[in-house]
């Protein structure tokens, strides 16, 4: 096969069908990659039978269909992508944030018994859950599949938006606890407060992608 070549109708059209995929960056390059691919080997099939290479890209194009019917096609691959890619990343963070307001609200964690952290950080429970919801959401979409039942796409999205939903009830509640309190304003409570709200913005906008995406799964299958 030729390598890879520059014709504007085939960059235009994967440029189009990109616009529509909506999923983790390194899931839409692979994808558009094997798009690509795919287009060139079939370029070369109808310029092999004897077509001049724009009747055969023109061809191809056709072949592969409309941009926004081959992208909903990734659909749901993309969702799952994002529900792991989302939850992976609450995963990261969520010591990042957490560390700060245990330091704040009990920086003595290992002198106090559990009840004593629970009335400190009455939020722990909730992470017990994200962290729960997070694991089965890994287990069932990844090479645990084998022994455990496969999360559909709509399953899938259904994590990071119960994540997010926890993380956001738990930063709520631990900045109405510190504002009640009197713990020291600067700088450990401001540092503690701002990354909460920071994640409070970013699971607004997780929970808004999720739900987008299911109905973007759902619209597809209609």
């Amino acid at each position: 096969m030729n390598a890879t070549r520059p014709m504007p109708a085939l960059t235009a059209y994967l440029s189009d069908v990109a616009t529509n995929l909506s999923g983790p960056r390194r899931r839409r390059e692979r994808i558009l990659a094997e798009l690509r691919d795919g287009l060139d080997h079939a370029v070369d099939h109808h310029t092999a039978a004897g077509l001049p290479e724009d009747r055969a890209v023109a061809t191809a194009i056709d072949e592969f269909g409309r941009p926004r019917i081959v992208a909903d096609a990734f659909a749901a691959e993309l969702a799952v992508a994002h529900a792991r890619h989302t939850v992976a990343w609450y995963i990261a963070t969520g010591p990042l944030v957490g560390i700060w307001w245990l330091l704040l609200l009990n920086p003595r964690p290992w002198h106090t018994g559990v009840l004593a952290l629970l009335a400190a950080i009455p939020v722990v429970p909730l992470i017990v859950v994200a962290i729960g919801t997070a694991a089965g959401t890994f287990a069932t979409t990844g090479r645990l599949m084998r022994w455990l039942p496969e999360a559909g796409p709509r399953r899938a999205l259904a994590a990071p938006i119960t994540v997010a939903a926890l993380a956001l009830v738990g930063d709520l509640i631990v900045i109405v606890l510190y504002g009640r309190s009197v713990l020291p304003v600067w700088p450990l409570g401001t540092i503690a407060v701002t990354t909460s709200l920071i994640r409070m913005v970013c699971g607004i906008t997780t929970v808004r992608r999720a739900f987008a995406l299911r109905r973007r799964i759902a619209a597809a299958h209609l």
